[in-house]
């Protein structure tokens, strides 16, 4: 990497610009977080191929054991049976309708049911699915559970309870399914996607990143991952490494949360300049973004322009955002000398919820951008 300065001071050894010493931090933090990530990809890749090697190890000595145990009965009868046991199952799934996106996938399911009571497997399945439908939550989970105990190995079945257990704000449970899943199928991206999710969400960051490192370089989970990552920095205070995260994100897609949160990370930083013009950004990509109008004001506060504060909070006043951290500030409920940006005020308090507490906006961006890329 060259980093190279201006005729003007190339020879003054007592003058370098801070531009470029927080440029080349920023050059530094990225090959850092990009060095971390691929370090924990590469365990991740170590830890499967080990899992890959127990499992083809005990495989081999099964195939042994069931060919020595067959040579004592006639080969032909046990293909012709199970052959019949294919067969039938086979025939059941081709009845049953498929007319969406949701039935088609949940063929997939019953194509990798390898076991019997396949009458029993379809009606617990189909009938989980039509009770999801109809909203009734708890009665379709008792049905999908049930399905899962007849079939232990199938993924697509996990992974398919697991998500609807996430979109009912069921994490725990959620998170069940999703290990089980991760144990048979370790590069499942929705797998590793929610996992990383859900703990990133309690607090429980190295994990978290064990499991979004592996897609922080595909392009369609790329703006979700280094969002998280970039909470996750900020939640710990590294706050250059959650600067470059947020800035891969925004790299990919030029959305207003982003542009929010590139603001309140240089405003931690007391890089008011920069942080005002991401500020500015936000609110011209979306005027109605009260708490980028609010950071903008604090700054102007900072620095005793008084005229443009009052500009901005009439803004603030005229396009009220539901569910605003600021309006606590302007209701009077909080002092407005503000010392961190407000999507961080709710890590002081809870190691818990770092994504889904705090801001209700960066709440939903942050479900919005998961369910963009899982669906």
């Amino acid at each position: 990497m060259l980093v190279v300065f201006p005729a003007s001071i190339r020879h003054d050894e007592g003058i370098i610009p801070s531009y470029y010493e927080d440029h080349l931090l920023e050059r530094v933090s990225l090959l850092e977080l990009q060095l971390a990530q691929a370090i924990e990809k590469i365990g991740m890749m170590t830890a499967f191929f080990a899992r890959e090697a127990k499992e083809l190890k005990k495989d081999q000595k099964f195939i042994r054991e069931f060919s020595d145990a067959l040579k004592k009965f006639n080969p032909q009868i046990a293909d012709e049976i199970n052959k019949k046991h294919n067969d039938d199952y086979l025939q059941k799934v081709e009845k049953f309708e498929f007319a969406d996106k949701q039935k088609r996938f949940l063929k997939d399911v019953l194509l990798h049911h390898d076991k019997p009571n396949a009458q029993l497997f379809i009606h617990l399945l189909k009938e989980g699915v039509r009770l999801l439908e109809q909203k009734e939550e708890r009665q379709a989970f008792q049905m999908l559970e049930r399905a899962a105990l007849l079939s232990a190995q199938n993924v697509p079945l996990l992974v398919f309870i697991a998500e609807n257990f996430y979109r009912a704000d069921k994490f725990e449970e959620s998170k069940f399914y999703l290990e089980k899943a991760f144990e048979l199928a370790p590069e499942n991206e929705k797998i590793l996607l929610l996992l990383g999710a859900i703990y990133a969400d309690a607090g429980e960051t190295e994990k978290a990143r064990k499991f979004l490192s592996v897609l922080a370089n595909n392009e369609k989970t790329l703006v979700f991952v280094h969002f998280v990552w970039g909470m996750m920095a900020a939640f710990e205070e590294n706050w250059t490494e959650a600067l470059v995260a947020f800035k891969q994100s925004l790299s990919n897609v030029n959305l207003p949360e982003l542009n929010y949160l590139i603001g309140c990370v240089y405003f931690q930083l007391e890089r008011f300049d920069a942080a005002l013009q991401f500020f500015q950004n936000s609110a011209s990509l979306d005027s109605n973004f009260s708490d980028a109008w609010f950071m903008q004001s604090v700054i102007y506060k900072i620095w005793n322009e008084s005229e443009n504060e009052k500009i901005t909070l009439k803004t603030i006043s005229e396009k009220r955002e539901a569910g605003a951290q600021c309006l606590e500030y302007l209701s009077g409920k909080k002092p407005t000398n503000v010392q961190i940006a407000l999507p961080f005020l709710h890590f002081k308090k809870t190691k818990k919820n770092l994504m889904s507490g705090g801001s209700p906006r960066l709440n939903r961006f942050f479900r919005e951008q998961i369910y963009k890329v899982i669906e």
